[in-house]
């Protein structure tokens, strides 16, 4: 389980509107493990008006919810790109990348960046709201 000293400031990154953190431990999105010099890829922006620890149990609730939106990201997938998944599909994704922002402990979201089977050639960028998936976008 992640906790504040895995959070790494990222001064390079950061701004006067928010402090982004790099992770180091490994995590899991979508069922694919980010480690090692992967981790590099996960950027979580918090408001510099948010001290880090007073959101530190929401940023890991939230991040652990990503390995279990699989019905949420499935309906939206094929609703709005009306492809039509297969039994596996949740755990064959491959995650590039992520970047979170906290506002506050109330208003949050992510956009990941990953590849499936279904379009091959086309990197899916998936934006979400809470735990609501927003808008995907296909690049390539």
């Amino acid at each position: 389980m992640l906790g504040v000293n895995d959070f790494i400031k990222n001064v390079e990154e950061s701004d006067d509107r928010y402090i982004c953190y790099n992770l180091g431990k490994d995590i899991r999105i979508f069922n694919y493990v980010i480690e090692d010099e992967e981790l590099s890829n996960i950027e979580i922006y918090i408001s510099s008006n948010v001290h880090l620890g007073s959101i530190i149990n929401e940023i890991i609730r939230y991040i652990a919810w990503f390995n279990q939106c699989e019905t949420e990201l499935r309906t939206y997938y094929e609703n709005e790109l009306h492809e039509k998944v297969y039994d596996t599909w949740f755990d064959d994704i491959e995650v590039y990348n992520a970047r979170f922002t906290f506002n506050s402990a109330d208003d949050y979201g992510a956009t990941i960046s990953c590849g499936d089977q279904i379009i091959p050639d086309h990197t899916l960028e998936i934006d979400f709201e809470k735990e609501e998936v927003a808008d995907i976008r296909l690049n390539g």
